[in-house]
């Protein structure tokens, strides 16, 4: 993987392995958000001596079945999120 420290970009190809933080900044997820995925079982990840790693073909797949297609969904969305905020 190459990495230039003045910047935050990856570049990640389908079989590599992400570690949180990567996985942040390659998803544009918190670190907190994440790990709640993770406690969920809904995000696959392994685990070697305590390094938490994601394969990014899996976070890929995750995401997709997050995907909304169809603008009824879309709306459906807004209508919830501006609901719990109401209440």
């Amino acid at each position: 993987m190459e990495r230039n420290e003045s910047s935050e970009t990856l570049n990640v190809s389908d079989g590599q392995y992400l570690d949180l933080k990567k996985l942040s900044v390659y998803s544009s997820l918190g670190v907190p958000t994440l790990r709640e995925r993770l406690r969920e079982g809904t995000l696959p990840f392994y685990k070697l001596r305590g390094k938490i790693l994601v394969r990014r073909k899996d976070f890929d797949a995750y995401m997709e079945r997050h995907r909304v297609d169809k603008r009824e969904d879309l709306e459906e969305l807004v209508e919830d999120a501006i609901s719990s905020l109401e209440h």
